[in-house]
């Protein structure tokens, strides 16, 4: 076997293997290609047509592209693929971000684990509770839980500080959580009382708590990205040092309004994080029947924004990659665009049946790809907890659930009075 092939066996191993550099390609290009024909590349080489994509992949994924020589086509050198200072790679700025797992499995110390463990299964027993209750009766309007993507909220929040600033859409019970709101005061808010976070207006897609810093809680599809992007505006402005974590999902990225505020927030280097919560489906609708181009982290591109696909159902990936990225913009501010690959369990809201996906795709993720179990499985493997102590947290995070919930039951419900009541902001000028 020649040394060139040598290297394009290594290569493919790198990347991951024929089946991800498979789909990685079909990305890439407008060509059907095949894991056949990928696979038969470790024996016969990369062909010349393909090896431009290739080296994409490979500065994607930060792999020096210099040690392989015999990549290239004919009439195309390594430098070509650098600009004139070598600095930017004519490709782009954005890439997957791939941690390695041993760095991932002692990113966190064991305080650490503990707390990123409890603030998950509080979150899911949380979004549980609120399921059985609407279907109950008990909570009117739409509702959104998020079994499923506790990983992308609760690795963001274990590296944020907390005068940053919070604002997402209407899939926002778990946000709440994690921003320190008591789920007393939750649960009296879907459930519409008095006690409610927001005086029972608000419901569950509208929830709020500037004292917590988080800014909703939006029903519009894509309006809290405008408005996260004046929030992380004014932080500059005022010479904060705050960071606004601005959340959207696949299906609102689509939105005209996402990439004014893209065009703004580069304009004036703003300290924000954009983050795509993708998981896969809209309402109803694939990523993929729903975008023509659905490397996501890459929609900021054109505007001069990094962006970066993370994957959402690992907290510790998302807490690794994130954190440094979130040091460098305190020190220099700029937007980046982050891409979390993640995946709900139940539908697009409690009305949604969820027929367009198969219930072993929705199975296979949660034996597989569990959040939650993936912290859990790391805990007992470094023997910071025993099954019992796992078992007693998952315990006294329902009962903690649970008596909230039948607190709230037990509140009342507004005076008519109140329907007048924070119409408009009352200024002291």
């Amino acid at each position: 076997m020649s040394t060139s092939i040598e290297e394009h066996k290594e290569i493919i191993n790198l990347l991951g293997g024929g089946k991800k550099l498979t789909a990685r390609l079909k990305v890439l290009s407008n060509e059907n290609i095949n894991e056949k024909t990928v696979y038969s590349w470790v024996r016969q080489g990369i062909p010349d047509k393909w090896k431009v994509a290739v080296s994409r992949c490979l500065l994607e994924d930060n792999i020096n592209i210099t040690n392989y020589k015999n990549l290239l086509p004919p009439g195309l050198h390594i430098d070509n693929l650098f600009s004139a200072n070598n600095s930017i790679k004519i490709f782009s700025s954005s890439k997957v971000l791939k941690t390695d797992e041993t760095i991932l499995q002692n990113i966190m110390n064991k305080e650490q684990l503990l707390k990123l463990y409890e603030m998950m299964i509080n979150i899911r027993r949380f979004e549980e509770k609120v399921g059985q209750f609407y279907s109950m009766g008990l909570i009117g309007g739409f509702c959104h839980l998020y079994i499923g993507q506790e990983g992308v909220i609760s690795g963001i929040e274990m590296l944020a500080n907390p005068s940053d600033c919070f604002i997402t859409g209407y899939r926002c019970h778990a946000h709440m959580v994690t921003r320190g709101e008591p789920m007393l005061n939750i649960f009296s808010e879907l459930l519409g009382n008095s006690a409610g976070c927001s005086k029972g207006k608000g419901g569950s897609m509208h929830m709020f708590r500037e004292e917590n810093n988080f800014f909703g809680g939006h029903g519009i599809v894509g309006a809290q990205v405008p408005i996260g992007t004046g929030i992380a505006f004014a932080n500059k402005y005022k010479n904060k040092q705050s960071i606004t974590f601005t959340f959207f999902g696949d299906g609102a990225v689509n939105q005209g309004q996402v990439y004014e505020a893209f065009n703004m927030a580069a304009l004036w280097q703003l300290p924000i994080i954009y983050i795509i919560e993708n998981n896969q489906y809209g309402m109803g609708t694939s990523v993929e029947r729903a975008s023509a181009m659905n490397e996501l982290f890459r929609r900021g591109e054109s505007f001069g924004i990094k962006g970066y696909e993370v994957d959402g159902m690992d907290p510790l990936s998302i807490y690794g990659n994130l954190k440094q990225i979130c040091e460098k913009i305190r020190e220099k501010p700029e937007p980046i665009l982050i891409e979390a690959k993640t995946y709900r369990y139940r539908g697009h809201s409690m009305s949604d049946p969820g027929k367009y996906r198969t219930r072993e795709e929705v199975q296979e993720t949660r034996e597989n790809r569990d959040p939650i179990e993936r912290v859990r499985a790391l805990l007992i493997s470094k023997k910071y907890l025993t099954e019992e102590n796992i078992k007693d947290i998952d315990k006294k995070a329902k009962e903690n659930v649970a008596k909230a919930a039948e607190l709230a039951r037990e509140k009342e419900m507004p005076d008519n009075s109140e329907l007048y009541e924070d119409v408009y902001r009352d200024l002291d000028i």
